[in-house]
């Protein structure tokens, strides 16, 4: 009876554990952003959003496009309130006079 018990102990213990990991910002989505560069390695939308870009060779060579908008595709996360943006393609949008 004991060893049934302690079963359904780890049994419990590993859902929750799953269902917290799920919660977590772990996961990222997949999105297209576009902003323009700043000098400090962000993307900054037309909105005011602010997207950190992360250290990747496709991020370090959109950067070099600094005050240029760019059209970025990859994954995003949350983490403590601030968005980071693992860049997996890119193109430089040319903005038109109105």
């Amino acid at each position: 009876m004991n060893n049934k018990r302690r079963w359904m102990v780890a049994g419990i213990i590993c859902v929750f554990s799953f269902a917290l990991i799920c919660s977590n910002p772990v996961f990222a989505d997949e999105i297209t952003i576009t902003g323009i560069i700043n000098d400090t390695y962000q993307i900054v939308t037309e909105g005011g959003m602010v997207y950190e870009v992360e250290d990747t060779d496709m991020g370090n060579e959109m950067l070099n496009h600094v005050g240029k908008t760019v059209e970025a595709t990859g994954n995003v996360v949350e983490e403590d309130g601030v968005k980071s943006i693992k860049v997996d393609s890119y193109k430089i949008l040319e903005k038109t006079e109105s």
